[in-house]
């Protein structure tokens, strides 16, 4: 076994970029695809053309793998199984476990399929959407599933607001730009009057939530307990609430130091997260924030998302751990297959962590902040791969807190919608009361609260919300060195030696500090209520935690019960 200390993957290691996803990605318009025989007509999403998912605990798939090489044999088409996968299983086998653990995660873990043109064979390109039917229809339909793409900024206006609407007329310049689009500003130009916004993109605009920068002015976040020998460890032996970020990654801030933040996280020698830092640093999301326009400037749409949810979740816990695994990029999407990558490298890091292995703790809560709408909601047995990973999860302990999303629809989003149906708020009351386990902490679905503590316009709803944070205009940390190709509209000398008098840099956040809008930051919020919570019980306990890994794991769903009641009314299970 490769055993490594809980600290930061050095910044200089190489890293294999992702696949890239623009040419990949297919929207699935509900009016032309085929369907297989007596299946209802899907709604529309967003899903990767050359990839399928299988939830199958066999040996690699076994009939499902064989019904799809020979439904792609008939249309020119090959498979295979993602050499990603294979490697994960073997990783599973080389750790230091007990067999039945092992075992386990890789029931857990299912596969990618990657279909490309048959060698030879001159074709058209690959449809998963195709295979999946043809497939689903021979008695595979709860076993494989669409590669969607999930969105850190879905919808209108994205998670976290940050454009204006794309009027197909620029605005009244004294010569028009050539745009069909205007400028990717996050704060328009400087007009007496406000622009013509209404409703939901209100929250792109700087001043009503959109994200511009801001000064603080208060304290910084203070923890109670001293620095222990370990980052998890307080210098009294206390376990620190560990809270896992699975996003952007985390810049550079003083708040967010090697002490409360550990970034990108290694297991057995594999980053958790999937995404690589961008070179030059310029482009990476978190350090200048501009891989979408590198050359024009402009902060991508994702930009400091990462850090910011960090900052939040240091607010409301500043004793907690954050272990910031990057996930995507600055544009804000990802394949569910890259997701199902890190989520199940997260749980090996748990397990590892729950089993006492060095350089590895257990996680208590895991924050994720994106999400796509699923074709065929109704299915019972929909998102094999994702439901079994989260649910894996949670039986060993973690829960899970996922943002509703930013459409200010009803249609459920996933993976948010996994949390259970409730029948009221006040009190929380679930639909079905059996549905909630002692043994496994839920799913939790937040949505988002304006200033006032009237419910954001953007933010979904849905009897699968479990509760709303504030998630309007929210002040918190932004990486210090994101400065975008934006400049202030007025600058001069000052009257004394080497004063600069200037207006407010709109994209330049120097200062640390920004205000942003979305339910990506109403997620978070209640993840640091969750640790602040924990960490109270662990400091109330008469008793030490149990070493042993089962025990561990009961007693991390007792108290993860515990904080849920204390955080959201919803009532823990006899």
């Amino acid at each position: 076994m490769v055993d490594e200390p809980l600290s930061s993957k050095p910044a200089s290691e190489p890293a294999e970029a992702p696949p890239v996803l623009a040419s990949r990605v297919t929207v699935l318009d509900p009016s032309t695809v085929i369907r297989r025989a007596g299946a209802r007509a899907p709604q529309s999403t967003l899903y990767l053309s050359d990839t399928l998912l299988v939830a199958d605990s066999t040996e690699l798939g076994g009939s499902v793998l064989e019904a799809l090489a020979v439904a792609a044999r008939e249309r020119g088409w090959a498979v295979a199984v993602d050499p990603r996968d294979v490697a994960h299983r073997a990783l599973i086998a080389q750790a230091d476990l007990p067999r039945e653990v092992r075992d386990d995660l890789t029931a857990t873990a299912g596969f990618t399929v990657g279909i490309v043109p048959a060698p030879g064979q001159v074709t058209r390109p690959p449809d998963s959407w195709e295979l999946h039917e043809r497939v689903a229809d021979q008695g595979f339909a709860s076993t494989i599933s669409l590669d969607h793409v999930l969105l850190a900024n879905p919808g209108i206006g994205g998670t976290p607001y940050t454009q204006p609407l794309p009027y197909t007329q620029p605005l009244p310049y004294t010569q028009p730009l050539p745009y069909t689009q205007p400028l990717p500003y996050t704060q328009p130009l400087p007009y007496t009057q406000p622009l013509p916004f209404g409703g939901m993109p209100e929250y792109a605009v700087a001043g009503s939530g959109g994200r511009s920068p801001v000064a603080w002015v208060g304290p910084a976040p203070v923890r109670r307990h001293g620095r222990g020998k370990e980052p998890a460890r307080t210098e009294s032996g206390l376990s620190r609430p560990v809270v896992a970020v699975l996003d952007t990654g985390t810049g550079a801030h003083p708040w967010l130091s090697d002490e409360v933040v550990v970034r990108d996280p290694m297991v057995l020698g594999v980053p958790v997260g999937s995404f690589p830092a961008a070179r030059p640093a310029t482009d990476d999301s978190e350090v200048g924030g501009m891989g979408g326009r590198p050359l024009t400037g402009g902060p991508d749409a994702a930009a400091g998302h990462g850090t910011f949810i960090a900052g939040i979740v240091h607010q409301r816990c500043p004793d907690a751990v954050i272990l910031s695994c990057r996930l995507y990029g600055g544009q804000g999407a990802i394949g569910e297959s890259e997701l199902l990558g890190s989520l199940r490298r997260l749980l090996l890091f748990h397990v590892l962590g729950l089993h006492g292995r060095r350089g590895y703790v257990p996680v208590d809560v895991l924050a994720l902040a994106l999400g796509y709408y699923h074709e065929r909601p109704e299915d019972v047995d929909f998102d094999g791969p994702l439901g079994r990973v989260l649910g894996a999860l949670r039986r060993y302990g973690v829960t899970v807190v996922v943002s509703a999303g930013n459409d200010g629809t009803t249609r459920p989003m996933f993976p948010a919608a996994f949390a259970p149906r409730l029948s009221s708020w006040d009190p929380p009351t679930p639909v079905d009361p059996s549905a909630l386990h002692p043994d496994a902490p839920p799913v939790l679905s937040v949505g988002a609260l304006n200033p006032d503590g009237s419910t954001a316009l953007f933010s979904n709803d849905g009897p699968w919300v479990t509760c709303l944070r504030p998630g309007a205009a929210l002040v918190s940390t932004m990486p210090v060195t994101m400065n975008g190709s934006m400049t202030p509209s007025r600058e001069l000398a000052g009257r004394h030696q080497g004063e600069v008098r200037r207006t407010v840099d709109p994209d330049a956040f120097g200062g640390g500090f920004g205000i942003w809008s979305g339910t990506s930051f109403s997620g978070p919020l209640l993840a640091g209520d969750l640790a602040a919570a924990l960490l109270e019980l662990r400091e109330a306990a008469a008793e030490p935690e149990p070493e042993h890994a089962q025990g561990a794991v009961e007693e991390r769903c007792r108290q993860a019960w515990w904080a849920i009641t204390a955080t959201t009314g919803l009532p823990t299970p006899a």
